[in-house]
């Protein structure tokens, strides 16, 4: 091959190891976050689906309406963690890719 062929065929094996790193880290996003009080734990993966949910007992007493706007507002804490996460990700492969 010529020497330009090989500086393409570098770049482009540089830069699928770019892309696969990037798609290993965002799928390995996984983010917890607990209320204030202890009482609920949610976690998150990396595109922001509840896969845990942990409640105390002194979570389950109270109203389910209440309980359930607690619910929704630690799984909304925990969203946009998993958005910065998935962010600081993607400034990485912007990065990254460009210099390939």
């Amino acid at each position: 091959m010529s020497a330009e062929m090989d500086r393409i065929e570098a770049r482009a094996h540089d830069q699928l190891r770019v892309l696969r790193r990037a798609s290993t880290e965002l799928d390995e996003v996984r983010v917890a976050v607990s209320s204030p009080d202890g009482a609920i734990r949610v976690e998150l993966d990396g595109v922001c689906a509840l896969v845990g949910l942990t409640l105390t007992p002194a979570a389950c007493r109270s109203d389910g309406a209440v309980l359930g706007r607690r619910i929704v507002d630690v799984c909304a804490v925990a969203a946009r963690e998993v958005q910065a996460r998935r962010a600081a990700v993607m400034e990485r492969f912007h990065a990254d890719f460009a210099v390939g």
